[in-house]
This record gives structure tokens, sequence and C-alpha cells, in this order.
């Protein structure tokens, strides 16, 4: 009589969707003083001029640009695809198990060798799932990643051309409440934002036209 074999447990197969886009890293440098004091080094007793500060909002940036939310919609979809792949692999494997246990339990398995081949065929099959779901994990968060580092390279090289005109000495990020004040007439995200989707609406027209 061959022995009550143990349900074969299928783990959830869901990948934990962590934010598609991560905000842009800002390197943060010395603020320069508030008060303006004579250059000893100058001469003609200039003096130094204080340096213009401005943040951009982050959250905004992400919600709004172009780039970003066309990104986030492919990784989305890749996301769903993977889940949905996963989920129906899972669910054949376990209706495989269950179809195994029953078959045990109602006598219609009477060998032990045959048992032992097709629970050693259903572990493998669950061992395969697995390295399955680990090969999509690391193709995503590998996705991922290029897609933040092109809008993190993006918004800085932007940053660069626009701080031409505006002569900003410090430009930062904020993300929520990183910043524990800052006058108003300091933000800049609109303009910058405008002038990311002009740059990036414009790129893509060039890069159409190319494919021609």
């Amino acid at each position: 009589m061959i022995k009550s074999l143990t349900t074969l447990f299928i783990a959830s197969m869901a990948i934990g969707t962590s934010a598609i886009l991560s905000s842009c890293d800002s390197k943060q440098g010395q603020a320069p003083s508030a008060t303006t004091k004579e250059s000893q080094s100058v001469v003609k007793g200039e003096k130094e001029e204080c340096g213009k500060i401005a943040y951009v909002c982050i959250d905004t940036i992400i919600n709004s640009y172009e780039f970003c939310i066309e990104h986030s919609k492919v990784l989305e979809k890749r996301m769903n695809n993977i889940k949905a792949t996963l989920a129906s692999k899972g669910k054949a494997l376990q209706n495989s198990a269950i179809s195994f246990q029953q078959k045990v339990q109602s006598g219609a398995i009477t060998s032990q060798e045959q048992a032992q081949k097709i629970q050693a065929s259903l572990q493998k099959q669950q061992i395969e799932l697995e390295n399955l779901q680990d090969k999509y994990s690391a193709q995503f968060e590998k996705e991922r990643q290029k897609y933040n580092d092109e809008m993190k390279d993006s918004i800085e090289n932007f940053l660069k051309d626009y701080n031409k005109d505006h002569k900003y000495s410090m430009i930062l990020s904020k993300v929520e409440n990183n910043i524990l004040y800052a006058d108003k007439k300091l933000d800049i995200t609109e303009d910058v934002l405008n002038g990311l989707n002009k740059r990036y609406k414009s790129s893509k027209g060039s890069n159409a036209k190319k494919q021609k």
C-alpha cells in the first residue's frame, strides 16, 4: 500500500512591485554663504555674489514627465505579463499536484515506483518554476534600473543646459519633506518640466525621422 503523500505546496508567484521609477539622486554641495564679503584676492574691492539656489519637485517630474509616463507604462505591462505567466504555470503545477494526490488516495496509482516518478517530476517542475521567477525578477530589475538611469541622465543633461542661462549655484531635488523649508520663489519645477517635455518630444520626432 502506498503511503499517503503530502500535498505539494506551490508558493505564491507574485513578484513585489517596487516603485517603478525611483527618484533621481542629487549630489549635495556646500551651500554658499548668505552674506557677501570683500574678496581679498580681487582687485578694486569687488564683492562676491551670493550663489543662487533653486529646487525641483521630483514627484511632479515623475508624474508629469512624458519620458517617465511612457516608461512606467512599459514597465507595468512587463510586470503584468510576468505575473500572468508565473500565475498560469503555478496554477497548472498545483492542479497536477492535486490530481496526483487524488490518484494516490483513490488507488489509481498502484506502484510505488510510479508514484515516486510522478512526485519527482512535480518537484522538478516546481524548481524550474522558482528558477523562472528568479530569472524574470532579475530581468525586470535590470530593465527598471536601465530606465531609471536614462531618466536620471536626461534630467541632469537638461539641467546642465538649462543652467547655462540661469546660473544657479545649486539645484536641489525636493522629495516629499526632505527640505525643511524653501521659499516657493525658489521652485523651478514647472519651468524644468516644460523644458524636459519639450526636449523629449523633439528627440522623439528626430528619432522617428531617422527610422523612416
